[in-house]
């Protein structure tokens, strides 16, 4: 998964949650009947129809989208650079207006969703902002910054995926058999509403 570029700035931005932090950060990791992680945009694309899939950036600042339009705003889909060639679905959000461009229609079906994820929901102010996402929240500039960190056991199927030597220090605790996981809510505000929202989710070793 990607590891946005504003992932180095956390230990001056945000105290992150660790209690029962994935619990909390769960609630945001689904959208628009997408689950971060669990597709890539190109199964997006086959339900939502064709989207020019737009690539900024490069290494730690690489970030391909796609974009659909939809009555009150955009909704955007997002792969990085560790979400892998096949685009991995890494992070999402919506807009209130984007210079990103183009968008395409949202199809008749499904139909087009709330621009809500968890209770985030545009012109929200940063007080109810920070009281729906219930952690520390930093601001940046015009932008809020909430970290979620956790931690998810690998199945026996990705442990088998390791290297040999690799799952042998699994198996005797040198290595861990975990991944760290960390979800980021990132909110723009204009005029002291909420306009922009984006979501990613990182799972490390």
């Amino acid at each position: 998964m990607r590891i946005p570029a504003y992932f180095a700035l956390a230990s001056t931005l945000l105290i992150s949650i660790t209690v029962r932090a994935q619990d909390v950060g769960d609630k945001f990791t689904s959208f628009a009947g997408f689950q971060l992680g669990s597709v890539n945009l190109a199964n997006i694309q086959s339900k939502l129809g064709t989207a020019k899939v737009v690539e900024t950036g490069d290494a730690g600042e690489y970030t391909a989208s796609v974009c659909y339009a939809v009555p009150n705003g955009v909704v955007l889909f997002f792969a990085g650079e560790l979400d892998g060639p096949k685009h991995n679905l890494g992070g999402f959000g919506f807009a209130k207006k984007t210079e990103r461009n183009p968008c395409s229609n949202w199809p008749s079906t499904p139909i087009a969703p709330a621009l809500d994820i968890g209770g985030l929901r545009l012109g929200l102010n940063l007080k109810e902002f920070t009281n729906i996402v219930g952690a520390s929240v930093r601001m940046e500039g015009n932008k809020a910054y909430a970290f979620f960190e956790s931690k998810r056991t690998m199945t026996e199927e990705e442990t088998s995926r390791l290297p040999r030597e690799v799952q042998a220090m699994v198996k005797t605790g040198e290595q861990q058999n975990y991944f760290d996981v960390v979800v980021s809510v990132v909110a723009t505000f204009s005029q002291g509403r909420l306009v922009e929202l984006r979501i990613w989710k990182t799972e490390t070793t």
